[in-house]
């Protein structure tokens, strides 16, 4: 450690500075989710990415705009995304920000780079042996931007369509390029995309790259759209069960970067940034252009060569420099004018678990949103403020099948289940549904709902077969609009429409468990709770996680429900001393 402290105060004179985000911290690492410095201290990275390299926003990759960066805002990394694999523009931006004192991350820009395996890992390969031959340590490796569609034709095609990239086509690619840099640079901090514009840091938790050190996924969100604000509790999923996450692309904007003009929403954006920075993941602002759009941090006619005064800035520039020039300095939220988030993990096993997740991946029992789908074909994602979440799924063409693959986690048992879906239509039909690829297969009707905006439930028996994780395909044929859909125990009403018996198993997993509880059990039709011993506590919450009703049931057998609980799908928890278990239910009348 001794020798290690010594090479860095050499490398700090080396680069003339006297105290650099570089020499202070030296090479960066992972512990759990924490990136952390030479000295094992948690290190929070906040910086900013350039645009593309390219449609001549490439000028700004220079020297004076990264120690502008660097010495005026106070960041402490940028981004420089290279999307056709420019080695000689990725050594020059690695070198200025050694310069500068700060960490760089090195981004293949595209949303194709599995189908460019060959030429990433030659070009990773090649920065990582230039690393090496530099003795550089503040490099960090994005492999892959944002991944997009599975049949794509090129780094910048958003518009293909069809099936997501998966992520096991992803985690494929990324395990190719990975020895490519390892060759020369074994302890340097590699970050791979996930799935559906990196907003699948999920579907990656469920099943990470395993035998390397130093490996983080990537979670990318623009702070001014509605329906990426349940991308934090992927955050805070991540950050509970050290899953290393880093925000190597957010916006103050809309998802599409505010391209009509549409001005940041700066209570989502201090919501998200108290979210993060309660947290303490790191980031990187999306970006240095003047491109003319809400999350550009340049006005127009702004130097290339950096120096730019207040004059020079957007409300977006305006507003993330003052993030990082007083968060990097060490002063706390309230220099920002922020608060401290509740980020307790409590909350994952309480009503805010609830909150729907972009991911494709949803737990036993609690609500999963149509268009988080895990992979698809013929979709399409529509915002609609009426919608849980503000949006739903779609069909592109309703002459063709119409498909959403989900992950299904915490299946209590094998055996029968409650399928619930809210859908709109203009027309009657069916919704398929198959758990691990024809394992089962099951149907539920649906009619008309009279328009494709107004929803309503429909209710079927699925079989699931294993217990522990499924993976499910819900499949349809014509316009139909698809918001939400959740398995779930049945309750005793529904267990008599839908043929379900306690117990019933598919296949023999050695424990008697019953899909439908004995034990803690809600009767629809007389509106009443069956409670065992040991809890004192039952608490409503709908699927959104509000609480709704809580009463105390100490020593009771059997509770009524409250004639002030509409219709609907809730969450029902009972705690005690005896803990927690829990119920989805379905009030009908």
């Amino acid at each position: 450690m001794v020798l290690k402290k010594l090479l860095m105060g050499v490398l700090a004179v080396a680069i003339g500075v006297i105290a650099s985000p570089i020499s202070e911290h030296g090479q960066l690492s992972l512990k759990g989710f924490d990136v952390v410095d030479m000295n094992g201290q948690p290190y929070i990275l906040r910086g900013m990415s350039f645009f593309w390299d390219d449609w001549n926003y490439e000028r700004f990759f220079t020297e004076g705009a990264v120690k502008t960066i660097a010495n005026d805002w106070g960041g402490n990394v940028v981004r420089t995304p290279i999307h056709a694999l420019d080695e000689s523009r990725a050594k020059s931006m690695i070198d200025y920000a050694f310069y500068a004192g700060i960490y760089i991350i090195v981004d293949y820009h595209s949303h194709c780079a599995h189908k460019e395996a060959s030429s990433a890992q030659s070009f990773f390969g090649n920065i990582a042996s230039y690393v090496k031959q530099k003795g550089y340590v503040h490099v960090l490796y994005e492999l892959y931007n944002e991944p997009l569609y599975e049949n794509c034709n090129g780094a910048n095609d958003t518009q293909s369509g069809g099936s997501l990239t998966s992520w096991n086509t992803i985690k494929q690619y990324a395990e190719s390029v990975i020895p490519k840099i390892r060759a020369n640079d074994p302890n340097g901090i590699i970050i791979v995309g996930t799935p559906n514009y990196s907003q699948g840091t999920e579907a990656a938790r469920v099943n990470p790259i395993t035998g390397q050190k130093n490996i983080a996924y990537t979670l990318h969100f623009y702070a001014s759209e509605s329906g990426h604000g349940s991308l934090r509790w992927n955050v805070l999923r991540a950050k509970c069960n050290d899953f290393p996450v880093i925000i190597t692309e957010w916006g103050v904007s809309k998802a599409d970067g505010g391209q009509n003009g549409t001005p940041m929403n700066k209570s989502m954006n201090d919501t998200w940034m108290s979210w993060i920075e309660t947290i303490g993941v790191s980031w990187a602002n999306w970006s240095i252009s003047d491109k003319g759009e809400t999350s550009a941090a340049l006005t127009g006619g702004a130097s290339p060569n950096g120096g730019w005064n207040d004059g020079n800035l957007t409300a977006s520039g305006k507003y993330v420099k003052n993030l990082m020039k007083n968060l990097n300095d060490g002063k706390g939220l309230s220099s920002v004018g922020l608060s401290p988030a509740n980020v307790d993990c409590a909350q994952l096993e309480g009503g805010g678990q609830y909150e729907f997740v972009r991911n494709g991946v949803g737990n036993f029992g609690y609500a999963v949103q149509g268009e988080n789908y895990m992979d698809s074909s013929n979709v399409k994602t529509v915002d609609y403020d009426k919608a849980q979440n503000k949006s739903y799924l779609a069909s592109q063409n309703g002459s063709a099948e119409s498909w959403a693959e989900y992950t299904l986690m915490d299946i209590p048992a094998s055996g029968y289940y409650v399928f619930y879906a809210s859908v709109a239509t203009n027309g009657n039909g069916y919704l398929r549904y198959s758990v691990d690829e024809g394992a089962t297969v099951d149907s539920v009707e649906y009619s008309s709902t009279g328009s494709l905006t107004k929803f309503s439930g429909v209710l079927g028996k699925i079989a699931l077969p294993v217990e522990g994780t499924s993976n499910i395909k819900i499949s349809w044929t014509g316009d139909l609009s698809f918001d939400v859909f959740t398995v779930m125990p049945a309750d005793s009403a529904d267990s008599v429409n839908l043929g379900i018996k306690a117990g019933e198993q598919i296949v023999s997993i050695g424990s008697a468990k019953a899909s439908v509880s004995d034990q803690f059990r809600f009767d629809a039709r007389n509106r009443s709770f069956v409670i065992p011993e040991g809890y004192e506590r039952l608490s409503l919450f709908s699927v959104k996680g509000r609480k709704v009703y809580s009463a105390d049931v100490t020593g009771k057998a059997n509770v009524g429900l409250d004639r002030s609980v509409k219709k609907g799908v809730y969450m029902a928890v009972l705690s005690g001393a005896k803990g927690q278990t829990s119920l989805q239910l379905k009030v009908t009348e």
